[in-house]
C-alpha cells in the first residue's frame, strides 16, 4: 500500500483509498481474464499441459484446477487486503 502522510486531508486520502481500490479491481479483472483466456474454452474450463491426447488423470486435473485456483485466491486476497485496509483507516478518522 501506499505510505500515509499525516497531514494529508480526508479527502486526499479518500481519493487514495479510492484509486488503491480500483487499482486492485482492475488485477482481479485482469486476473478473470488470464484464466478464461488460458484455460477455457468457450466458457468451459480446459485443463492444460496434457501430456498426451488422452484424458487427464486425476493427479493432472487436480493439479491443474488448484494452480488456476491458486492464482484467483491470490489476487483476491490482495484486494481483500487493500479493501480492508481502506476500511479500517476510514473508521479511524471518523471516530
Amino acid at each position: 500500500m501506499t505510505p500515509r502522510i499525516e497531514r494529508n486531508s480526508s479527502w486526499e486520502l479518500d481519493q487514495l483509498h479510492r484509486d488503491e481500490i480500483t487499482v486492485a479491481m482492475n488485477w482481479v479483472i485482469r486476473i478473470c481474464q488470464e484464466v478464461i483466456r488460458d484455460y477455457s474454452h468457450k466458457t468451459f474450463w480446459v485443463p492444460t499441459g496434457s501430456p498426451t491426447s488422452t484424458p487427464p488423470t486425476m493427479d493432472h486435473l487436480i493439479e491443474s484446477a488448484t494452480g488456476v485456483l491458486n492464482k484467483l485466491q491470490r489476487q483476491l486476497n490482495c484486494a481483500e487486503t487493500i479493501v480492508s485496509s481502506a476500511e479500517q483507516e476510514r473508521a479511524k478518522r471518523q471516530r
